[in-house]
């Protein structure tokens, strides 16, 4: 995509139709036809018994790669120590440390490499056994953009994923105009409110955008409100059915004719929780030195975030710190055929979590009605400059976790296209040691003449 400070040119898209090769890499077999691979990933024997043989073979060489990233960072931790009781440290051992600090990053490099591997491989089967492909790149025009996006979503550590992402979001604005929109969901505590959410977050605010007039930004972001509310009731309607207490986070972004200024685009970013946007940038802003810099477009809704705190806490409940900071229930509750004694949740805003939304429903004394968790999306809007703005991610906690918005942004400019950048900061993320699920979405655009 480019290098810091340099000017950003995504790498031209094969064409189809031009000879391009349908490849199955773990059976090293070309194809006529995107229908022709498609067929040999969900139907062929051979095909899954390669996908298990690889990726075996990948996590016998993770568990290799560990005994050696252990082995590199007890050496430097040694050399470390060596450093600190000498008064001058020789030019031998500084360039020894040097060497020990390269392998380090490079066998996690690799580390991270092998468990892609396994990732693409667990896509792979899950392709065979349902015989969908889940879209992962996109490409759409609106107004006079034409954008580009791509997703990368890994399961890592985590027994089950209970990540989502959306790249075909196209809502219909009353006037006619094409609405883009891209988004990523983060579920906890079970996956039915994460799929709920990926399956109706688009379908509400087109059906919320078509009460109103024009799609004018205040309409949209009422749309956006009351839709978050629509499919939050939806889904809690179903969890008191059940007394389910699966919960998600959002992020998504919406790109939109500005109805207002024909010919220019912007941009709607709408967050519930803690995945986070931010738009790579050359804008002249307070505080920018030039070149490229890492603008975060939403604020992470952790408990500790002191209005939400103090929101949470007027309602009764209670914010402690429990491995990470929680939102808590401020005593036992009756749910789902238990006597929990405490319940809580690493975020302030989301969707679903029905103990947290109707406390006094459950058996809960000290809490106020009006939810100590709810689902209000923080919006904000402005106008994209295809110039300037470069790109947008979208990723969960996961990511955010363990990179800073600035070097998620950095590793996406070293990269050619979006679908490099996605992977490349899921690369990163994994080996900088998260075991959450993690997925990103990279979005940029380019300009219609």
């Amino acid at each position: 995509m480019a290098r810091p400070g340099d000017v950003i040119e995504l790498a031209p898209k094969k064409d189809a139709s031009k000879g391009a090769d349908f490849v199955c890499f773990p059976c090293k077999r070309k194809f006529p036809s995107d229908n022709a691979l498609s067929r040999h990933v969900t139907k062929s024997d051979v095909h899954r018994r390669m996908i298990d043989k690889e990726a075996d073979r990948m996590r016998k060489r993770k568990n290799e790669l560990i005994a050696a990233i252990q082995s590199v960072r007890q050496h430097l931790v040694e050399a470390e120590e060596a450093a600190n009781n000498q008064t001058h440290v020789s030019e031998g051992a500084q360039r020894h440390r040097m060497l020990l600090d390269c392998q380090l990053q490079q066998l996690l490099k690799e580390y991270a490499q092998a468990h892609s591997i396994i990732e693409d491989r667990r896509d792979a089967k899950a392709e065979s056994k349902t015989g969908v492909k889940q879209v992962k790149v996109k490409e759409v025009t609106v107004g006079n953009l034409k954008l580009s996006a791509a997703a990368a979503c890994w399961q890592g550590n985590k027994d089950f994923q209970e990540d989502r992402f959306v790249l075909e979001m196209e809502i219909e604005s009353p006037e006619g105009n094409k609405i883009a929109g891209f988004a990523v969901m983060d579920g906890h505590s079970g996956s039915l409110c994460v799929d709920h959410v990926a399956g109706s977050i688009g379908k509400d605010i087109e059906k919320c955008l078509s009460t109103k007039q024009t799609s004018s930004e205040e309409n949209l972001i009422q749309a956006v409100n009351e839709a978050c509310t629509l499919t939050d009731d939806d889904f809690l309607t179903k969890a008191r059915e059940m007394e389910d207490n699966d919960g998600s986070t959002l992020i998504l972004a919406l790109i939109y004719p500005d109805i207002s200024h024909p010919g220019h685009c912007r941009l709607l970013v709408a967050n519930i929780g803690d995945s986070r946007a931010v738009l790579c940038t050359s804008r002249s802003l307070p505080g920018s030195t030039g070149g490229l810099m890492a603008l975060p477009l939403s604020v992470d809704h952790k408990p500790n975030r002191e209005d939400e705190k103090a929101r949470v806490e007027a309602l009764g409940g209670v914010i402690d710190f429990q491995g990470v900071w929680r939102v808590f229930t401020p005593g036992p509750a009756k749910f789902g055929g238990q006597n929990i004694q405490r319940w809580g949740l690493a975020v302030s805003r989301a969707f679903g979590d029905l103990l947290l939304k109707e406390p006094e429903k459950y058996d809960v004394a000290g809490v106020a009605p009006g939810g100590l968790v709810n689902c209000v999306p923080e919006i904000q809007a402005m106008e994209l400059q295809p110039n300037d703005d470069r790109f947008i991610i979208l990723a969960c906690d996961g990511v955010w976790d363990v990179l800073s918005s600035e070097e998620a942004v950095s590793v996406c400019a070293e990269c050619e296209g979006e679908k490099a950048a996605c992977e490349a900061v899921l690369r990163r993320t994994y080996a900088s040691n998260s075991d959450d699920n993690i997925t990103a979405v990279v979005l940029s655009w380019t300009e219609i003449e």
